[in-house]
C-alpha cells in the first residue's frame, strides 16, 4: 500500500537507528560510515530549508497551472469550474505518484505540497459542484482522502487530519438526534478518543506498520489531548454554550457540569501515573502539560488569586511534580528512568552497537524475503553478539 520503495524505507530506518547510536556514542564514526555505505537509501529528502522552498515553489507552479487550466472552461459556471477543479486534483494526484515513483521524492516539499493541494482541490470542487455542503459533509470529504493519503504515503499530518475529521463526523452526526445526544456527546468523544488511542498503541509496534511510526505517535498524542479536552469542564461549558446556544450566564453551569470536574482534575494524574507505570513517555509528558490546563480551568471560574500569582503557583506545582518524579526514578525503577538515553549506565541495556555493527560487517541486507530483519545468531537476544561479547 505504501507508495515509496520499501527497501529504501527499511534502509532509512536502519540508518536512523545508527544515527541515534552514533550521537549517543555507542558506535564509532567508522562504524557509522560503514552502515551508511551498506544501507543505501534511494530517496530524495532534502533539509528543512530546501523542503520549505520546494513546498512554496510547487504551490506557486500548481496555482499558475490551475489558473491556466480554468481557461479551458468557457462556460464559467460554478459547477463547470468545480468539475474542472476536481479533474485538476486528480492530475495533481497523478503528478504526486509520478514524483514518488520516478523522482524518488520523499518528504521533499514537492510531495507535501501536492498532497495538500490535492485534498484542498477535492474539497473546493465539492463546494463548487454542490450548492451547499454541511459541516459533516466537509468532514467526510476531508476524512476519505486524508485516510487514504495516510495509508498510501505515511503522512503523519494526514493521519491527524483524518482523526480530527472523524471526530467532527461523529459530533455533527449525533448531536441532531436530540438533547440526550448532546448531553452524552463529551463522553462519546472521550470514548472514541480512548478507543483510537488503544488501537494505535496496540498496533504501533506491529512490523507491518513500521513505516507509520511517526503517524502513530502523533495520533496517540492527539487522542490523549482530545480525550482530556472532551471531559474538561471549561471546554465542555464553553463549546456547549457556543454551539448549542445554551445562553448561559456568568456563574451558570451546563447540566451535570459537576461531573466534568472529575476528568478535569483526575485525567492528568492518571496520565502521569500510567506513564511511569508503563514506561510511556507520551503519557507522562501529556500528563505534565495538562497540569497547566487544570490550573487554567480553576483560575477561569474561581478567581482565588491574581493571574500572576496563579501562574506562579501553577509553575511551582509543575516543577514540584517533575522534581518528585525525577527523584522517584533515581535510581531507575523497573527499567524506567529520567536519565538521558546516552547515559553510560544504560549503554549495556540498549545493545545498539552489537545489533547494528554485527549486521553491517557480517552480512548485507535482504528485503522482501520475510517479515522481519534477521540480525544474525548468538545468544545476545538475536543481536548478532555471542555470550562472550
Amino acid at each position: 500500500m505504501i507508495a515509496y520503495n520499501r527497501t529504501s524505507l527499511d534502509n532509512l530506518l536502519i540508518k536512523e537507528e545508527a544515527a541515534d547510536a552514533f550521537h549517543q556514542q555507542l558506535i564509532s564514526i567508522e562504524e557509522y560510515n560503514a552502515i551508511e555505505k551498506a544501507y543505501p537509501v534511494d530517496l530524495y529528502s532534502p533539509n528543512i530549508f530546501i523542503r520549505i522552498g520546494l513546498f512554496l515553489l510547487t504551490t506557486v507552479i500548481v496555482s499558475m497551472g490551475y489558473a491556466f487550466f480554468l481557461l479551458l472552461e468557457i462556460a464559467g459556471s460554478e459547477k463547470g469550474i468545480g468539475i474542472m477543479t476536481f479533474v485538476y486534483s486528480l492530475l495533481l494526484y497523478g503528478a504526486l505518484e509520478f514524483m514518488i515513483r520516478n523522482k524518488k521524492s520523499y518528504r521533499s516539499g514537492i510531495d507535501d505540497a501536492l498532497l495538500w493541494l490535492c485534498i484542498g482541490g477535492i474539497v473546493g470542487a465539492a463546494n463548487l459542484i454542490f450548492s451547499s455542503v454541511s459541516v459533516a459533509g466537509h468532514a467526510v470529504l476531508i476524512f476519505i482522502p486524508a485516510f487514504y493519503f495516510l495509508l498510501r504515503f505515511g503522512n503523519a499530518i494526514m493521519g491527524a487530519l483524518a482523526f480530527m475529521a472523524l471526530l467532527v463526523i461523529v459530533f455533527y452526526g449525533v448531536t441532531p438526534l436530540g438533547n440526550i445526544a448532546k448531553t452524552i456527546m463529551p463522553f462519546l468523544l472521550m470514548a472514541l478518543s480512548f478507543i483510537v488511542y488503544r488501537l494505535v498503541k496496540n498496533y504501533s509496534n506491529n512490523y507491518r506498520l513500521r513505516y507509520y511510526q511517526h503517524c502513530c505517535t502523533l495520533i496517540r498524542i492527539l487522542a490523549l489531548l482530545i480525550l482530556y479536552a472532551a471531559g474538561n469542564y471549561f471546554a465542555v461549558r464553553e463549546v456547549s454554550n457556543s454551539l448549542f446556544d445554551l445562553q448561559l450566564k456568568e456563574g451558570e453551569s451546563v447540566p451535570y457540569g459537576w461531573v466534568f470536574w472529575f476528568p478535569t482534575v483526575l485525567l492528568p494524574a492518571i496520565y502521569i501515573f500510567r506513564g511511569i507505570q508503563k514506561k510511556d513517555v507520551i503519557l507522562l509528558r501529556a500528563g505534565l502539560i495538562l497540569v497547566a490546563a487544570i490550573i487554567f480551568t480553576f483560575r477561569y471560574y474561581y478567581h482565588l488569586a491574581p493571574l500572576e500569582i496563579a501562574m506562579s503557583i501553577g509553575g511551582t506545582i509543575m516543577i514540584v511534580i517533575a522534581y518528585f518524579i525525577t527523584k522517584y526514578l533515581t535510581p531507575p525503577k523497573h527499567g524506567f528512568t529520567h536519565a538521558e538515553p546516552n547515559d553510560p549506565a544504560l549503554a549495556g541495556l540498549l545493545q545498539v552497537e552489537s545489533l547494528i555493527v554485527a549486521q553491517t560487517f557480517h552480512q548485507t541486507p535482504t528485503h522482501g524475503t520475510g517479515k522481519h530483519f534477521d540480525f544474525g545468531g548468538g545468544s545476545g537476544g538475536g543481536a548478532g553478539a555471542t555470550d562472550s561479547f
